[in-house]
């Protein structure tokens, strides 16, 4: 056991059980796949879900708060599960997600660009962070370098170009205060050529690594910033990124699945 996990006071494992007794049933009633997309909007998750079929567990832990549906993809069960905004939210229901099973996350969600060539609907992989989140750090200390599970980055990109698209591998900025990300810091990252910036992902790349489950976020550009602040949330070129995006997750679930029969 890593010595940092025997310290720990309140375990995902502890709540979790007291959730089990409470109601009376087994982690498998939960309904938590062992694969797991999660997103930080509901119109994403539900559209997810009725591509494939996904129903919500009937004793899904956070019900219709954060919901959960699961389902499967070409026999591959998997959970698509709405997240709370914030890497402390996010990382919570991580733990409990992994406690319950859950071995691979990817993440689909929006990034502001901080390059001009990263338009409104581009897509975005993560693949190293500039950490300015409180989370991450109560994992992983600040001589680590952060970044996804290569295996699942790989296809990502490989489903990305299936489906006619590009996602731009590259370092991105996780931030805990969305009104604070200041010109001068923009200015800065920009120039050291970071992507874009958001609220999450180094703290899901470093519980990934921390609890050694794989970790990949596929990132659609929803705003960019520069001198002034562009955002295109009501955009077509977003909806229409939006819906790539999930052909790309679904198709990479596929893909795992295809490569699982060949071996």
């Amino acid at each position: 056991m890593n010595s940092n996990q025997s310290e720990e006071v309140f375990t995902p494992q502890i709540f979790l059980e007291k959730y089990l007794r409470r109601r009376n049933i087994s982690v498998e009633e939960i309904g938590v796949a062992p694969r797991v997309v999660l997103s930080w909007g509901y119109g994403i998750i539900r559209s997810l879900a009725a591509q494939t079929g996904a129903e919500i567990p009937e004793h899904w832990m956070y019900g219709k708060l954060y919901p959960m549906y699961t389902g499967k993809i070409g026999g591959v069960s998997v959970s698509f599960v709405e997240m709370p905004v914030g890497a402390a939210g996010t990382v919570m229901v991580m733990e409990e997600l992994i406690a319950c099973g859950a071995r691979t996350f990817i993440g689909l969600g929006w990034a502001g660009s901080l390059q001009p060539d990263l338009s409104i609907g581009s897509l975005v992989i993560p693949t190293s962070c500039i950490r300015e989140e409180g989370t991450s750090f109560h994992y992983l200390d600040d001589s680590h370098a952060l970044h996804p599970d290569l295996r699942l980055q790989q296809r990502l990109i490989e489903s990305a170009i299936t489906e006619g698209a590009s996602a731009t591998p590259g370092p991105l900025w996780t931030t805990d205060a969305p009104y604070r990300e200041l010109r001068s810091k923009v200015e800065r990252y920009r120039g050291n050529g970071v992507l874009g910036v958001d609220m999450e992902t180094s703290a899901m790349y470093a519980i990934g690594l921390f609890r050694k489950v794989a970790v990949c976020n596929l990132m659609v550009v929803s705003d960019m910033l520069g001198a002034e602040w562009h955002e295109g949330f009501a955009s077509e070129a977003l909806e229409q990124a939006n819906k790539r995006a999930e052909k790309i997750v679904l198709r990479s679930i596929e893909n795992e699945k295809r490569r699982i029969d060949e071996v």
